[in-house]
Parts: structure tokens; C-alpha cells; sequence
């Protein structure tokens, strides 16, 4: 176990993992205000306000993940750009499983929208984070 963590690869990973996570952790409270804002002040159906909600979430975390958690310019395989198209596929596979989650538990089983939501945050973390790791911000 020690090996693992000490191997220099391995703790890069760890400390772009615990990054990724702060900025996650930004992109919640971007989400969820959108989210209410849509929702609650301009009246747009969950659904909807999800899909708007999620896309500017993935603009904020790509904008705080390119600058700060894969920040080595020397190793950034792909122009702004083409990571920025990357970033967004690969997002919104998490955003999918994110919107999913909600219209399910909202839906079907009537929870409260923003609790919903914040569920189907932690289940599309896992993919954008691998999706980063091995993909969009990919070494040379």
C-alpha cells in the first residue's frame, strides 16, 4: 500500500484527485444554484433547468480543472479548445447520469429536487474524473 502511494505517478494522481475534488466541490454549489435559479425564479421545469444547470457547472469545472488540477502546460497533449470539447463529452456523460438520477428520484419517487440532484452528482463524479484523468487532459 505504501508503494503505491509513494510511487510518483500514483501520488500525482492522489493530489490531482484531491484537486479535481475541490473543484467538484465548486461546480456542486454551481449546479445547484443554477439549478434553483431556473427552476424556482424563471420557472423552467426540472429537466430543463438540470440541463442548463449542468452545462455551466462543466464550463466552471473545466475552466478551475485546466488551470489548476491538470495545470503542467508541458504535458497537455491537446490546444484549450480541443480539451474544452474533450472536457465537454466527457462530462456529460456524468451530467447525463446526473440529470438521470434526478428525474428519476424526483419523478418517481418524489424527492425533494436539490436532494436529488446532489445524488446525481456523486454518481457522474466517478466517470468525469476517470474521463479527465485518461482523456481529456491525457499527457503527451
Amino acid at each position: 500500500m505504501l508503494k503505491i502511494i509513494t510511487d510518483p505517478e500514483n501520488k500525482k494522481r492522489i493530489v490531482r484527485f484531491i484537486k479535481f475534488g475541490v473543484v467538484g466541490t465548486s461546480g456542486i454549489f454551481v449546479n445547484m444554484f443554477f439549478l434553483w435559479l431556473f427552476h424556482e425564479k424563471i420557472g423552467l421545469s426540472v429537466f430543463i433547468s438540470s440541463v442548463f444547470a449542468i452545462g455551466i457547472a462543466i464550463f466552471n469545472n473545466f475552466m478551475w480543472n485546466d488551470f489548476w488540477t491538470w495545470n503542467n502546460a508541458e504535458e497537455k497533449k491537446y490546444s484549450f479548445l480541443h480539451r474544452l470539447w474533450r472536457y465537454y463529452i466527457s462530462a456529460s456523460l456524468g451530467g447525463l447520469i446526473n440529470n438521470v438520477t434526478l428525474v428519476v428520484l424526483t419523478e418517481y419517487f418524489g424527492l425533494y429536487y436539490l436532494i436529488a440532484n446532489l445524488i446525481g452528482i456523486f454518481f457522474g463524479m466517478v466517470s468525469n474524473f476517470t474521463l479527465g484523468e485518461f482523456w481529456v487532459f491525457k499527457k503527451k
